[in-house]
């Protein structure tokens, strides 16, 4: 089977697949886009884990000579050859700013932000990247807690020079956030919500299904109120809502990608509007 991807609508075509646990002996997937965000590259590469523990095969064809230079460098080539697990060492792609893409879990979670942290600190001069660890953190956890996906989080994150910004993306292919909101509510005899109400209420603080003791009551209101305060943007896709949030409001509409399967969020951070670090002075205590 051939799959033509022009534009991010055609990302259906993926979670179709998916969805319908189709056993398709090889499919060839033609990129023709012109530019891939961090969320982009994670979608296209849970496909090809899943297609590839069904089958083992699936090929990546990229009519842009730019794009397959960027794709290539950044490794997800791998995922084409093998259900690509992720070497235990985390090295920078320093030709594109960038740090690889990881399934990532509880175990190896904090390995994987303490060196994407230090990595981006040399971009990143004087400023204080502690949140970046934060939003990190709340992002992998929601997937741990929440989302009953059956394989890792995937994490890919990228520092844009020209631009000044730092993109980090973290998707699952689990239940998906409205869905796990009212598998809640309907455990505590509560009458269930619109999917948007669900990514609402989820966004609220203190609101949680399921935190463990690391992040309870916390998670997406502490990812929403870093954006907010560092004026950058994020967006969210889960089920058949997208959303879409910067310093003032979150605007909500229809998932453009149909069959949409688990959570995507994807964070900008303007690395001007960072806090500066501080700066502790070594004291002289003679007397």
């Amino acid at each position: 089977m051939h799959l033509v991807i022009k534009n991010r609508k055609d990302y259906f075509k993926l979670f179709q697949i998916i969805s319908e646990e189709s056993q398709i002996e090889f499919v060839n997937i033609h990129l023709y886009l012109q530019f891939l965000n961090p969320s982009d590259i994670l979608m296209l590469t849970e496909f090809i884990i899943i297609q590839l523990q069904r089958v083992k095969k699936v090929d990546l064809t990229v009519h842009n000579p730019n794009v397959k230079k960027y794709l290539e460098a950044i490794g997800i080539f791998e995922f084409c050859t093998k259900n690509y697990s992720g070497s235990t060492e985390i090295k920078e792609i320093s030709s594109y700013t960038a740090m690889p893409i990881r399934r990532v879990n509880q175990e190896n979670m904090n390995y994987y932000i303490d060196q994407t942290q230090k990595y981006f600190q040399r971009y990143c001069h004087n400023k204080d990247l502690g949140v970046l660890n934060i939003a990190l953190s709340e992002l992998i956890n929601n997937v741990y807690d929440h989302s009953k996906s059956f394989v890792d989080s995937l994490v890919f994150s990228q520092f844009y020079p020209g631009s000044n910004e730092i993109k980090i993306a973290v998707s699952d292919l689990g239940l998906g956030i409205p869905k796990t909101v009212n598998k809640y509510f309907s455990e505590k005899g509560k009458n269930q919500v619109s999917q948007e109400e669900g990514i609402r209420w989820a966004l609220k603080i203190n609101k949680t299904t399921e935190s463990m003791p690391h992040n309870a009551g916390r998670g997406l209101d502490t990812v929403a109120s870093f954006v907010q305060a560092n004026k950058g943007s994020w967006e969210l896709l889960s089920d058949q809502i997208r959303m879409q949030g910067n310093k003032k409001e979150n605007i909500f509409t229809k998932n453009p990608i149909d069959y949409f399967i688990g959570t995507v969020i994807e964070i900008t951070i303007k690395v001007t509007n960072l806090e500066e670090q501080e700066l502790i002075n070594e004291i002289d205590w003679d007397f």
